[in-house]
């Protein structure tokens, strides 16, 4: 079965950094902007913020080919073979963040490919952590989505407008080679993340 992520963007995406002078941020609470701009494991953060478990609900884990807009964000080349993975990030069985990755096979050791397909009903992060794997993230961008299946799985109007972001996380060995590489959108549900701006009316 193929996977149902898509979205439009309602915003281009931006820069994280950039965050001070973008209209879409302003008024965001400090947890909130953390669990936008954090560097660091959305499944820690989640956790540390509700003080409950992270689970996952998984809605699909395939293998496909790169499209030319995934292969440009990963900086690999149109047509590589990557483990696809879309999910829910929930709490207490809440739905709190629809999120999409993209693992080029080229870009995974062997090993931990194994483990992520043995675990794939853990979040991501924390396959990585208890595997005592650290990793970085770059590239990372914010925008404002319309996304009709993460609104068809909250069951609110498929028009809702979201904040979402994107980048790389990544882990490379000291001669080079990836430990992991993976491109990771995420959705966030308006019940933890609603920009003023969509208050107000796109």
């Amino acid at each position: 079965m193929a996977t149902d992520f898509s979205y439009t963007l309602l915003r281009e995406w931006f820069k994280a950094e950039e965050e001070r002078d973008r209209p879409e941020l302003k008024g965001l609470a400090p947890h909130q902007k953390l669990l936008l701009l954090s560097d660091g494991s959305m499944t820690l953060d989640l956790e540390l913020l509700s003080g409950s478990r992270v689970e996952i609900e998984l809605k699909h884990k395939g293998i496909k080919k790169l499209s030319g807009e995934d292969a440009s964000y990963l900086c690999e080349p149109t047509g590589t073979e990557a483990m696809e993975r879309e999910v829910w990030l929930t709490v207490n069985k809440k739905r709190l963040v629809y999120a999409y990755s993209l693992i080029p096979l080229n870009c995974i050791k062997y090993d931990l490919k194994q483990e992520l397909e043995k675990y794939s009903g853990e979040p991501l992060g924390r396959v990585l952590s208890s595997r005592k794997i650290f990793f970085e993230k770059e590239k990372l961008e914010v925008s404002i989505v319309r996304c009709e299946t993460a609104s068809r799985d909250l069951k609110i109007p498929q028009d809702t407008a979201m904040i979402a972001r994107r980048y790389i996380l990544f882990n490379k060995e000291d001669e080079g080679s990836w430990v992991i590489k993976a491109s990771v959108t995420e959705v966030f549900s308006p019940e933890i993340i609603a920009s003023p701006i969509i208050k107000g009316g796109l």
